[in-house]
């Protein structure tokens, strides 16, 4: 009997399939060819480490349509810089709203802003943009790292115009305290964006793969979460 049509036969039997030629001619080849039984040894020790392994391994039962519903996530609860957040995105939201309405917040007397003017409007949108995306960070945390980021450089900027205007005396004090929701909602953004709701959930240790140590005399197989036969063989 040839040595590849005993090994497919063998092969067979470790798996409990049906075997292509007559047992008896197998077991007779298999004690004639010392090759053959080494490779029987190691194949069918590969096979049960394969086993022990699938039954030591947790049984994860499917959902939806093939087992039962997965209990839905429970929602994490807002931190207290999400809701902060939220509050001084309501606030600037509202001062932009007021701004807009033609309201004095001391930009109609900075450099002889008139109301109504090109300036103002542009103010006005932008200041109701941070706004929104404010009340949008704080519901949605994994938005607070671009707030963080844009808000940041904004005030940076703006903290340079504010201080040579007011040495200067070209700005109010009604318009320095405007940009104090700005201010308090970069940092909040920041606070929230560092903390872990932004984050999304990691994945758990125990699901990972179990480390697997091959057979010294294997060619080849990762060695990380499944075993390959080292001939290529159906086992």
């Amino acid at each position: 009997m040839d040595c590849e049509v005993a090994r497919e036969a063998l092969s067979a039997r470790i798996d409990g399939e049906r075997e292509p030629v007559p047992s008896a001619r197998v077991d007779e080849h298999l004690a004639e060819c010392a090759a053959c039984r080494a490779w029987f040894d190691q194949v069918s020790d590969q096979a049960d480490l394969l086993r022990r392994l699938v039954r030591s391994r947790p049984v994860i039962t499917p959902v939806g349509p093939f087992g039962p519903e997965a209990p839905a996530p429970q929602r994490a609860r807002a931190s207290w810089q999400r809701w902060a957040l939220l509050g001084v995105g309501l606030a600037q939201s509202a001062l932009a709203g007021a701004q807009g309405l033609g309201v004095s917040v001391g930009l109609s007397d900075h450099h002889g802003v008139a109301p109504g003017g090109h300036l103002l409007n542009e103010s006005t949108s932008w200041s109701i943009a941070l706004a929104v995306v404010m009340i949008v960070a704080a519901v949605w945390p994994r938005a607070a790292a671009g707030l963080a980021a844009v808000s940041a450089a904004y005030v940076g900027v703006l903290t340079a115009y504010v201080v040579l205007d007011s040495l200067s005396g070209a700005v109010t004090a009604a318009r320095v305290l405007s940009h104090v929701p700005v201010v308090i909602g970069a940092i909040l953004a920041t606070m929230v964006w560092r903390s872990g709701d932004s984050r999304g959930p990691t994945p758990s240790s125990a699901a990972s793969d179990p480390d697997i140590v091959l057979p010294e005399n294997a060619s080849r197989g990762r060695r990380r979460g499944h075993l390959w036969p080292t001939d290529g063989s159906a086992a």
